[in-house]
């Protein structure tokens, strides 16, 4: 029962991930993800309060996999700059994935209600994701690559904001850095120069 449990709600998750993508917030209708994820709205409603919490869930969903990810690629053999590409490319694939839905949730901010414990599990898992970033980041300043001009954590933060500015960007409809320029800005921000 709980595989299919798993199965209806993966489908919609992609059925809204897929609509919030492609629409404003207040365009979507609960009946429209039902639909397209073949259940009935009240399916939806048993997993989910509201339409914003879908939303929020959407943004969170699958963050364990991705920290898990993240962690293995930045936990390799490879060398220091070799490792940071391959985290620029990660990390830019997954907020290009789901830049829309932060996007809109960006738009309802104001108005976006979410629960202490929704609230908790974005921060632990960003908190994850930053700890392995700072312990990366130091091995960089420990080989001598990256200049210690902040602490490994801090520049771990900068790392992530990196990928915030093109969520913005996008928000603000401004063009977004790619992943080449992300990385060329940062290594001539943090990188000792030769």
């Amino acid at each position: 029962m709980q595989k299919k449990n798993e199965q209806t709600m993966n489908r919609i998750f992609d059925s809204a991930e897929n609509l919030f993508s492609k629409k404003d917030f207040h365009e979507v209708k609960m009946e429209e993800i039902a639909k397209n994820a073949n259940v009935g709205k009240g399916t939806i409603y048993t997993y989910f309060k509201s339409k914003e919490d879908l939303l929020f869930k959407c943004l969170m969903h699958n963050l364990e996999d991705h920290h898990k990810k993240f962690s293995e690629v930045v936990n390799t053999d490879k060398d220091f700059k070799t490792t940071l590409k391959d985290a620029f490319d990660f990390m830019f694939d997954f907020f290009k994935r789901k830049s829309a839905l932060i996007q809109r949730i960006m738009g309802l901010m104001p108005q976006l209600k979410l629960s202490e414990s929704d609230i908790k599990y974005a921060r632990e898992m960003f908190h994850k994701t930053l700890d392995v970033s700072s312990d990366f980041f130091q091995r960089g300043i420990d080989e001598g690559i990256i200049i210690n001009i902040m602490t490994s954590r801090q520049i771990a933060i900068v790392f992530q904001k990196m990928f915030d500015f093109n969520v913005m960007f996008a928000f603000y409809g401004e063009p977004e850095m790619s992943v080449e320029d992300c990385y060329r800005f940062f290594t001539k921000t943090f990188f000792r120069q030769e």
